[in-house]
């Protein structure tokens, strides 16, 4: 088995073992249902942004999606009151500045020491990438942050087009407004909650960056490889297809 394919075995483990109750909460009461989608709707409604294609699948979407008359308002629909401001600290944590749990990844992959450093290598690039582009945003040691970059990320993967950055806030805020209705979220510790940040974002940042990769290099090979690890990551992470994934980033 190829350093990738390990890759794509030993994430989805990591990514659970720290906090599998709450992040099995998301995948049962977020991520698979209409919570996240709505919000993200309802944000757009909000700002007057053109729809996202995920909310036609909802009858309350119907008459905003459709031209108005010029000489008619169309009511809109309000977001939700939690979705209007997020509650500070939901997904905020203090980083625990033992962590080890990325390390431990690359020790359980590589093979050999080569490779484990290897790894270490696109592991902190990932971060890097996440904190340049986020940072400044407010992602950073936040939960709904990362795990909005893995979304974002297999978004870009799968659809050959990175989201817009009204996409990206709207993913962002509603992420926010989920975790705040997520109480085993609220019961993690800093330790696990920077153990799931950490390899949530790592798990975005590495099929972004073979994409990446593949894309400059011209090396078709690669990115198919990028695209079955971003495809792999969100089956087995978030339990959810990549296209959905992908249609929530758009």
């Amino acid at each position: 088995m190829n350093l990738r394919n390990r890759i794509c075995v030993a994430f989805p483990l990591m990514v659970t073992s720290p906090a599998a109750q709450a992040q099995q909460w998301l995948v049962n009461n977020a991520i698979n249902n209409q919570i996240v989608e709505t919000a993200i709707c309802d944000s757009a409604l909000k700002k007057g942004e053109k729809l996202p294609s995920i909310c036609a699948k909802y009858p309350k979407y119907s008459r905003a999606a459709r031209p108005s008359n010029p000489t008619t308002q169309t009511p809109q629909p309000q977001a939700p009151a939690s979705a209007k401001s997020r509650v500070a600290g939901s997904g905020k944590f203090v980083p625990n500045p033992g962590d080890d749990s990325l390390r431990k990844l690359a020790d359980s992959v590589g093979s050999t020491e080569q490779e484990r450093q290897q790894l270490r290598q696109v592991v902190q690039a990932g971060n890097t990438l996440f904190e340049q582009k986020y940072g400044a945003k407010g992602w950073k040691n936040d939960l709904a942050g990362a795990f909005a970059f893995f979304i974002v990320s297999i978004s870009t993967v799968y659809n050959d087009q990175e989201p817009d950055g009204a996409a990206q806030d709207r993913v962002f805020d509603a992420l926010g407004t989920t975790l705040v209705q997520a109480p085993d979220i609220a019961k993690l510790s800093n330790k696990d909650r920077t153990a799931l940040y950490n390899t949530l974002i790592a798990a975005g940042g590495l099929p972004l960056l073979f994409y990446a990769d593949g894309k400059q290099q011209n090396n078709a090979a690669e990115v198919e490889q990028a695209k079955a690890m971003a495809a792999e990551f969100s089956r087995k992470i978030l339990n959810t297809e990549p296209q959905a994934l992908a249609a929530i980033g758009q």
